[in-house]
């Protein structure tokens, strides 16, 4: 894998003449000779690409490998889920209630008077609710909401892989940095005459 990563195979980069990376999925095709390699295949080169990394042999960084797919997520995003109180007689073993692991409560005061009804509406359903929660107690439990149509949004999300190069010498890389500083120079110097000078008289 070593040897073939020093023989440049994507060639070099246009813009400062370094050798170009190459994905885990290159290396594994021609490590392993097969057209498609497995999981197990791709883990085994980039443990072999870790290993030539910390040795300083070769660079990794990962890149995009030019595809995409799209993904449908929440925005905004929310660390914590919203969720419904509600307020219900337990009817015993597997209602809501105790299904949502609340533990049935038999105290009757009056804030939890109040509370049954300002949860039902009117003191008749109330009334009703607490009289039929005398038999086993009642349950005040959450219950998580789904989130609204309208908080998903759809993006395209760019698909990366981890990619390696042989290591650069440092005279590699300085020459690299100065190539890229002369190509960038033309485009640089253009821009710079496209802004108004601060000491041009303004017309």
């Amino acid at each position: 894998m070593l040897a073939f990563l020093r023989g440049e195979p994507g060639g070099r980069s246009e813009l400062d003449g370094t050798p170009l990376f190459a994905s885990v999925t290159t290396l594994a095709r021609r490590v392993y000779a097969v057209e498609e390699p497995t999981d197990a295949q791709r883990a085994s080169v980039r443990r072999a690409l870790r290993r030539l990394e910390a040795s300083g042999l070769v660079e990794l960084r990962r890149m995009g490998v030019g595809r995409s797919y799209r993904q449908r997520r929440a925005h905004p995003r929310r660390a914590v889920p919203r969720y419904e109180q509600r307020l219900a007689a337990c009817t015993g073993d597997g209602c809501e209630g105790c299904a949502a692991g609340d533990r049935a409560s038999t105290y009757f005061t009056a804030d939890v008077v109040a509370m049954f009804i300002d949860y039902f509406g009117t003191l008749p359903e109330a009334d009703r609710e607490l009289w039929r929660a005398t038999a086993r107690g009642w349950h005040l439990y959450s219950v998580p909401l789904p989130r609204p149509a309208e908080d998903y949004r759809t993006y395209p999300i760019e698909v990366t892989e981890l990619c390696a190069r042989r290591a650069l010498s440092a005279d590699e890389q300085e020459r690299a940095d100065q190539q890229l500083r002369d190509f960038l120079a033309p485009h640089v110097a253009a821009v710079r005459a496209s802004r108004p000078r601060p000491d041009a008289p303004s017309n």
